[in-house]
């Protein structure tokens, strides 16, 4: 659970796109790694801080001066245990009382979501305890990091529970591959499957991260309907429509005549074709063979 100079930058870039850090609230006492030097580089390269870094005071290894300087008015900060002083002693396993709901403009996770083995409760109140307007700010494990924690994530898990359906949307979902030099990490813009109509995977010899900015939009029952895999659901709803007869709204009547009438081993040859032709894939350092229509580089 560490702000490292990546995660600073990160930080005063969701500022730039709209997270305000008024009253926030970190998941876990968050070290910090980062030096004063990248934090001023970020300072400069942003422009955007609250305060300049010589008018805080950095007492010890923790974030709070860091969220200072991004704007905060308070920082809190929630924990299992008070072996590290977190102002708020709460198991997220299990619901958060009403005294925490909608009380936070940012929750930053750090490093700590994939801890808690009850996820979809420990998830639910982070989205719970954001005011409206507010923003949820992650870095979480993704490929090669087994061990670190109970779990590591994957992108269409993020991005169909900080869903419309849920209140929220994701502003932006990067994946930054950990190498050892901090001052060249390449990061990428990560789509969602929903919209490239296909799983987006990733199979690389570097550990990495998953960093996102999810915003609540509107208050609605979280979970009411539960989060389903992005390409079964695709696959329910075909094969329903083609059991009812309906065309499903967005879907084309060549789409929907491909579907009721051709028989699966042709599907099969024609979804190959189409793949061969438009899934152009390239080959990084970083990442491994990466499809351009799932991942696209990006500076921040």
């Amino acid at each position: 659970m560490a702000i490292t100079n990546n995660c600073t930058n990160f930080l005063f870039f969701a500022k730039q796109q709209g997270a305000y850090f008024k009253n926030t609230l970190t998941l876990g006492r968050l070290n910090l790694y980062a030096t004063k030097d990248s934090i001023q580089k970020s300072i400069d390269k942003f422009q955007n801080s609250s305060l300049q870094i010589n008018e805080v005071k950095f007492p010890d290894g923790y974030a709070e001066p860091l969220f200072k300087i991004l704007g905060a008015d308070s920082v809190d900060s929630l924990d299992y245990s008070d072996y590290e002083k977190a102002t708020i002693i709460h198991d997220l396993n299990n619901p958060v009382p009403d005294t925490l709901k909608n009380k936070f403009d940012a929750i930053v996770d750090g490093g700590t979501i994939e801890h808690v083995f009850n996820f979809p409760v420990a998830i639910r109140n982070c989205m719970l305890a954001l005011k409206k307007g507010g923003h949820y700010i992650s870095i979480s494990p993704a490929n090669n990091q087994m061990g670190h924690g109970f779990y590591q994530f994957s992108p269409d898990l993020y991005y169909r529970v900080f869903s419309k359906e849920n209140g929220f949307v994701i502003k932006k979902m990067l994946i930054c591959p950990l190498t050892n030099d901090e001052n060249n990490i390449r990061l990428f813009e990560v789509a969602d499957p929903k919209e490239v109509n296909s799983r987006v995977m990733l199979v690389n010899s570097l550990p990495t991260s998953l960093m996102f900015i999810a915003q609540k939009i509107e208050e609605v029952e979280i979970f009411k309907n539960t989060p389903q895999q992005t390409d079964y659901a695709i696959s329910w709803a075909a094969s329903d429509s083609i059991k009812s007869g309906i065309r499903p709204e967005g879907v084309s009547f060549v789409k929907n005549f491909y579907r009721r009438l051709l028989p699966k081993p042709i599907k099969n040859f024609f979804r190959n074709v189409y793949d061969l032709f438009t899934k152009e894939k390239v080959q990084t350092e970083e990442l491994g063979e990466i499809n351009k229509l799932h991942y696209k580089e990006i500076k921040l």
